[in-house]
């Protein structure tokens, strides 16, 4: 019996330490694969004949068309143009704001199509150098609401707001500076705004140009602009800057093939071309400045 016993326990162990031995070499070539990703990744972006672009959707910013799939918007013409200049085509993946830099860091996506710059996505995600083009967050409520016409007036208010958006930052920010109530968070902006509709908060923070782009597009909206948020509300001297995000490793080649492509487009005039084809014509959209 004890033969028996000693002879499992000696199977047992060289059972372990082949399964340890396997876990290390697929650990290791785990580790390798990552490494040579992370520091090839232009040249593989070039290799596959594509880059793979996290998005959202949100016009005229971006979104994907339901009848022909095409990824159209804002950041979608910039993003082609800019993946034209490398020679490959463009794999948008639809995501909501809270797993946007989730799927950059995990290599889901290649690069996010666009996100403000906020201190907590700068510590786990890069961003590029230039800004290739400017927000203008806005306060809005529901047409009937009579009550609120600046934000002094949301104090004690509920406001709502997209969660993982920089306007969830801004919501902070403006609590402490007007005193507002309770900010509810949304997953995506269209239960928002039916909330607000409904009356169920009393205001919400959106894209300005999201709001212009729907305002044009039904004369009847339900929804009316409180006041833009002036950069010195959130303690800055431009507005909001959109700018492409990449993981923390590896991304300095495709950082730089950006951020040359967006001073190009700037200088020749493709840039100002895209947004007044949206009717962003106001400079501010370009140049940061309200």
């Amino acid at each position: 019996m004890n033969n028996k016993l000693s002879e499992r326990k000696k199977l047992l162990r060289r059972t372990l330490l082949t399964l340890s031995a396997a876990f290390m070499g697929l650990t290791f070539f785990a580790a390798s694969y990552s490494e040579v990703r992370a520091a090839d990744l232009l040249e593989q972006i070039k290799a596959r004949g594509f880059i793979r672009v996290g998005t959202f959707s949100i016009p005229p910013e971006a979104w994907i068309d339901i009848n022909t799939g095409e990824w159209k918007g804002i950041d979608a013409d910039y993003t082609k143009a800019l993946a034209a200049s490398l020679g490959v085509e463009v794999d948008p993946i639809l995501l909501n704001h809270a797993s946007l830099v989730p799927a950059v860091e995990s290599g889901r996506v290649d690069v996010i199509a666009a996100l403000y710059k906020t201190p907590e996505r700068a510590a786990v995600a890069a961003y590029n150098a230039e800004p290739f083009w400017y927000g203008m967050d806005v306060l809005i409520t529901s047409k009937k609401n009579d009550g609120i016409k600046k934000f002094p007036d949301m104090k004690g208010m509920v406001l709502g707001v997209t969660r993982g958006s920089a306007q969830e930052t801004e919501a902070t920010e403006l609590q402490k500076r007007f005193g507002i109530g309770d900010i509810k968070k949304y997953d995506a902006a269209d239960p928002m705004l039916l909330d607000l509709k409904a009356g169920r908060i009393n205001a919400a923070l959106w894209w300005g140009y999201s709001f212009d782009y729907a305002a044009k597009q039904n004369p009847d909206y339900d929804f009316k602009v409180v006041e833009y948020i002036p950069p010195e509300y959130l303690g800055s001297d431009t507005l909001p800057a959109n700018y492409y995000v990449f993981a923390k490793n590896g991304s300095e080649s495709l950082i730089k093939a950006f951020d040359q492509q967006i001073r190009t487009m700037r200088e020749n005039g493709e840039a100002k071309k895209i947004l007044d084809s949206y009717g962003l014509s106001n400079p501010g959209y370009l140049t940061g400045k309200k």
